[in-house]
């Protein structure tokens, strides 16, 4: 592989990092806006109708931005196998994210087993 491509390569393996924290670091955010909007409705002793509408587009907001983030995993996914077709001798995982690959093979080859609910006395 030349080195101009690889220098693309990985100018397209930071772009995507850097869009996949934005994502979090927004998800993050509304998240937390949806969380203290009902806390500060109670906090205020305002009826529960006050500003549901603005909570409900929070809401939509904050389903909004999982679909994005799973959308971007997609892309990073087909990004692994453009990786794999051209051989870029990249990897599309950043040093401090586990390999999803992995993990996922991991946690679907364990064994479940049903628990039992405790007994309230």
């Amino acid at each position: 592989m030349s080195k101009h491509r690889r220098e693309i390569a990985v100018q397209v393996a930071r772009s995507l990092y850097a869009s996949e924290d934005a994502i979090d670091a927004a998800l993050t955010q509304v998240a937390t806006f949806v969380a203290q909007m009902p806390a500060a409705r109670q906090d205020a002793k305002f009826a529960a109708c006050v500003g549901q509408d603005a909570m409900a587009q929070a809401v939509a907001a904050l389903t909004a931005l999982n679909n994005a983030r799973e959308a971007m995993v997609k892309a990073h996914d087909a990004l692994a196998e453009v990786r794999e077709q051209f051989q870029i001798p990249i990897a599309f995982g950043a040093p401090n994210k586990p390999d999803y690959a992995a993990l996922t093979q991991q946690y679907s080859s364990a064994s479940l087993s049903l628990v039992e609910p405790a007994q309230v006395a």
